[in-house]
Parts: structure tokens; sequence; C-alpha cells
């Protein structure tokens, strides 16, 4: 939303509808110990042309450099287009989507949204993301442990997780009596430890963390790691980028045991890689997404497709709980009109 500063006249008319004789006179509650610096260090402001002049010289003076650290996040080419396409009043409707008569662009975009992590990842559920990938994880382990309901509570998570989300993971969960039991990875692979996962798993888990591809790039053996965790009667959590999925399997398809439950129980991971813009570390979104039987225990909200009294296609959000199945949604159509 852009800033319109007051005129001086403004100002004037606002104070003089309030009854006050001066600005001081209106924030006279700010107490009078507190000092009003001037900024005197800082000099004049530029008009927006002198300021792009200013920038664009600055910008001369230090030779372009490449970014290939990567660690979550990239750079990408944006092509003009998506700009004009996702600004379109039609996915931007300016209104809450919790009112879906007067909010169907955004409650339309988010649906499309949800379907196309579903579509990536071979899972049954998507929610409306999250705040970011390392949270998105911390999520996916509360629901995890949520479902589990044992009174070990414990995580397996291999040391090869982006160490950011290993961070932010200990912050959400260490106060919740919730057991992070960290595992080696080789150091000539990159790969998890299997020996000491093995080792580890000789206590009741609640879940396993795999990360495909890990922070060094590296590819899991999925697969085992899966049908392992099932076997064990324990959660596999995928932490995956979404990008690398259009070329790896999909979560959802992961194991290949025929008697065991077929297929990562959590997705997550970070919706940077398709391209939101690199700036100083964020903003970013996460997702979040599992099978249909486990979605009463995923947070956040969910749009549904579904029709109107008219038999009109439409859409909505999720308005009487954070964990709702599609026919919560389908109830919830009388807010339609």
């Amino acid at each position: 939303m852009p800033f319109i500063p007051h005129t001086q006249h403004d100002t004037e008319e606002i104070l003089q509808s309030l009854g006050c004789s001066s600005m001081n006179h209106l924030l006279n509650e700010i107490p009078s110990h507190i000092p009003r610096t001037r900024l005197d260090a800082i000099p004049e402001g530029f008009n927006e042309w002198a300021a792009t002049q200013y920038f664009e010289a600055l910008a001369t003076q230090h030779p372009a450099v490449k970014n290939y650290i990567g660690a979550g996040a990239y750079e990408h080419h944006i092509p003009a287009a998506v700009w004009d396409v996702a600004s379109r009043g039609e996915f931007m409707t300016a209104y809450t989507p919790y009112q879906a008569e007067a909010s169907q662009g955004s409650l339309q975009l988010i649906y499309e949204f949800q379907s196309m992590i579903t579509a990536l990842t071979q899972m049954d559920v998507s929610n409306a993301s999250m705040y970011d990938g390392a949270t998105a994880l911390a999520e996916a382990v509360l629901m995890a442990v949520r479902l589990q309901k044992k009174a070990a509570k414990r995580i397996l998570i291999p040391n090869n997780v982006h160490p950011h989300y290993r961070d932010t993971l200990q912050s959400i969960v260490q106060q919740q009596g919730i057991d992070l039991c960290f595992i080696s990875f080789d150091e000539e692979t990159g790969l998890i430890d299997i020996s000491e996962l093995r080792t580890l798993s000789q206590h009741t888990f609640d879940a396993l963390i795999i990360p495909c591809p890990n922070f060094f790039g590296c590819l899991e053996s999925v697969d085992f790691l899966t049908d392992w965790t099932h076997e064990k009667n324990a959660f596999v959590i995928a932490l995956v980028n979404p990008m690398a999925l259009g070329l790896l399997k999909a979560p959802g398809d992961w194991g290949n045991s025929a008697t065991l439950r077929r297929g990562a129980d959590i997705v997550c991971g970070e919706l940077q890689p398709f391209g939101i813009p690199l700036a100083s570390g964020g903003p970013y979104a996460g997702f979040l997404c599992c099978q249909q039987a486990l979605v009463r225990q995923m947070p956040g909200r969910i749009v549904g497709q579904t029709v109107d009294k008219e038999g009109k296609r439409g859409v909505c959000i999720d308005i009487t709980s954070t964990r709702a199945t599609y026919s919560t949604l389908q109830s919830n159509i009388k807010y339609m009109h």
C-alpha cells in the first residue's frame, strides 16, 4: 500500500478537527523527559529521480558478483509478465479471505497454490502456506508428536538438514518436552549414517525427518528410509526442495514395500526456489502438506472448491477450525452468496 504524506494544510485541518493547537499538543501523552532528538546527521531526502541516479552511480563502483552458496536461497530470473499477472485484480481481491463472497480472487489463488503443491508432492492435502521452510518443519514435527500421542516425544533428525532449520526447530520445540536426536552423516557421501540411525532407533521415536536433497545437495535413499521408518511405526517427515520435485520422485510415492503404507506422511519445505526475490533474508514462504488421514492435526487454513446455493463454482476457506477436512469446507458454503 503506497504511503501518501499529509500536506501542511492537511495537518492543520486534522489538528483543528481534534481540537489540538499543535502536534506537540496532540502528542502530549509522551512523557516530557523522553528527548525528541533532531536527526541532524541525516541529510535532506532526495526526490525519486535523484535517489535513482545516486544508487545507480553507487552500484557502478562495485564489481558484479555471483551468488553460488545457495543454502535454500537462490537467484532466479523472474519474467516481467509474472508481476503483471500476480497483481491483477482477479487474484488480489483486497479483502480478508474469511468473507468468501468478497474475496474469490485471493481464495482462487490460494486454491491453485494448494493444488500445485499436492500435485508436486503427490500428497492429499496442502494448507495455505507457512511462514517459511524452517517453521514449516517445526510445525510438521509438532504435528507428528500430536498424532503419535507417545510418552517419549522423540524425533530423529539428520545433521545434514539445513543448520538454520535445525536451530529454528530446536528453538520452537525444546520447551515442549520434545527430544531431538541428531543423526550424523557420512563425511564422504554426505548421506545419513545408517548405522547410527539404527542405534538411535532402539528406543521409540515419533518421526524421522528425511531431507531430499539434503543441505549438501545429496539425494538420500528415500525408499529404504521410508519403509524402515514405517516398520518402526513412526512417521516420515519429508523436507524437500519443491523445484527439485520436477525431476525427483515425489514424497507421496516414496517406499517400495507392498505391505507398509506408501509415501511420506508429512511433507514440508521452502518456496523461495520458485522465484521469490532475494531481499536480505526474506520474506520467504513455507509449505506443509500431508495424507488425508492426518489432516485434522494440520495447522493453518485450507481453501476448498465447491458450489454455492445456485450451483455456481466457488472457493471458500475453512473458518470453523484450523484442522479442517474437505467435508468441513463443504459445510461452510452457506457463507457464500
